[in-house]
């Protein structure tokens, strides 16, 4: 696309019409002013610590055609005309940089998102196994489905590890762009509260938005649990939401949501209510799953999900909800279900042989919410002692510390308490902090180093006992400072597994 249709994409700018830049072929999009190359545009978005824009001389040094940057960084480094020449480089200033880059990006791009039905997962917790579930189901009808989020960006013949659960404008657009050229026709992504309010979905329109529960996280971020609230709701307003909301009656937010909303726009779901649209009743809970029946606005039947925990049969209405919405058929959702494997990270067992005689299993749990979640699913499952290990990252949320020091006490037989991702805080002043939660009575064991904390859980579990490893889940990395380091709980409980039977 030419300079000038790309810029007419922007809502309230004054370009520069008369500039020999105008009608020049943009060939790519760039964020980052030391990876720009010829025939570029430059888009500099304002940072929390600096502004981007303000380095829009390298991008165009670099063979940028333009740099579309803030009027903050403009007033700050105005352009002035080159001494070789004396043309005034294009640099171009909009008053609201996330709408700009995210019309942009969709612009160059070819707004992908419109040639595929999107669907939208936001929530506290739930987001991935949700996601996965639809993704799951979609696919097993034979539909050509891409997902996006926390853990990777994939579809048929693409595979992409993520940075974030959902990407910035440029990528997300380039990712939707290779999606569709792929011939995905549906879309599937985890929308996170700080995607919501940075505008990063701009551009996007979801025939479905699921809403799966809201607890505290993020309290770093947001102001307080309103403002995170209200981040999330974003999802539902009009600028996105184009067809369906799916939404948790069993959550007190969701319920909120839910009275924002006509009722022709929502299907409720909870998993014991009969006034919602989808609920589920005779439940049985087995070592390996649930069974019992799902209602619908569709109908009811039998269903088998080989997953354990109430928090998962929330997650399956979530999915059920959508793909019904989108067209197939009850018979298909429960079909496909029974097949389901799992998320890597999320209540994932790490076993290294068949007659292994304690349990391990390693989860994402992160939160006060999640946490109490994982340990009172896993309690029916554990004959012996259930023994968890976690801790709380750095630079996050403080008041949340406390609190999962206390559910971890309370609710498991032994507590360890360790290191996450320190960050650039002190990890003892962490642990400190995860113990003002927990009463002297009950005896945590604390051990800062991550690997040593795991190793010695399991080697001092006795047959029967269940070892939950909390707060990572997927994650290979451990941040120390401002260094990422390798580090994959389900490899270091193989190594403490593999001492513990001798191998």
């Amino acid at each position: 696309m030419k300079l000038r249709d790309l810029l007419a994409t922007i809502p309230n700018i004054v370009s520069i019409t008369n500039h020999p830049a105008m009608d020049v072929e943009i060939t790519g999009i760039s964020t980052n002013s030391h990876a720009c190359k010829s025939g570029d545009l430059f888009i500099g978005m304002p940072g929390t610590r600096v502004d981007g824009g303000e380095f829009w001389e390298s991008a165009i040094s670099a063979g940028a055609v333009a740099g579309l940057i803030s009027a903050q960084a403009v007033a700050k480094c105005p352009p002035t005309a080159k001494e070789n020449s004396g043309e005034i480089p294009c640099v171009i200033a909009a008053e609201d940089m996330t709408a700009a880059c995210a019309s942009v990006a969709a612009a160059f791009y070819g707004y992908p998102a419109q040639q595929m039905k999107m669907i939208g997962v936001t929530g506290t917790n739930g987001k991935t196994t949700t996601t996965h579930l639809i993704e799951f189901i979609l696919t097993h009808a034979q539909l050509p489905t891409a997902l996006f989020g926390t853990l990777y960006a994939r579809w048929q013949g693409f595979e992409q590890t993520a940075v974030h659960t959902t990407p910035f404008p440029v990528e997300l657009q380039q990712q939707l762009k290779l999606a569709v050229s792929a011939g995905c026709e549906f879309g599937v992504m985890e929308v996170s509260s700080h995607a919501l309010a940075q505008g990063r979905v701009m551009g996007c329109g979801f025939e479905v938005a699921a809403f799966t529960n809201l607890t505290q996280d993020h309290l770093d971020y947001h102001r307080d649990m309103e403002d995170y609230f209200a981040a999330k709701a974003l999802l539902f307003c009009p600028t996105y939401l184009q067809g369906k909301a799916i939404i948790n009656a069993d959550d007190e937010y969701g319920q909120r949501l839910i009275g924002q909303l006509k009722p022709e726009q929502v299907w409720s779901y909870s998993i014991e209510k009969e006034s919602a649209d989808l609920w589920l009743s005779e439940l049985n809970y087995g070592s390996t799953g649930v069974s019992g029946i799902l209602h619908t606005p569709m109908g009811e039947a039998s269903f088998q999900l080989p997953l354990v925990g109430q928090y998962n049969l929330s997650n399956m209405l979530a999915a059920a909800g959508t793909v019904l919405h989108l067209g197939l058929s009850l018979d298909g959702v429960v079909a496909a279900l029974p097949q389901f494997t799992g998320v890597p990270g999320r209540m994932e067992r790490v076993q290294i042989k068949p007659d292994q005689d304690i349990s391990v299993i390693v989860d994402y749990a992160h939160t006060p919410d999640s946490l109490e979640n994982l340990l009172k699913a896993s309690r029916p499952f554990i004959q012996g002692k259930m023994i968890c290990v976690f801790g709380c990252g750095g630079d996050r949320d403080r008041t949340k510390r406390p609190k999962m020091g206390k559910i971890g006490a309370e609710l498991a037989d032994i507590a360890v308490v360790t290191s996450d991702n320190p960050r650039t805080e002190d990890p003892e002043k962490i642990l400190q902090d995860i113990l003002e939660g927990i009463e002297p009575s009950a005896k945590p064991l604390v051990i800062c180093d991550r690997a040593a904390a795991i190793r010695t859980a399991i080697l001092e579990a006795q047959p029967g006992d269940g070892v939950l490893i909390a707060g990572k889940g997927h994650e290979d990395y451990q941040i120390l400072g401002t260094e990422k380091i390798h580090f994959d709980d389900r490899e270091e409980a193989r190594k403490a597994l593999a001492a513990r039977f001798g191998g």
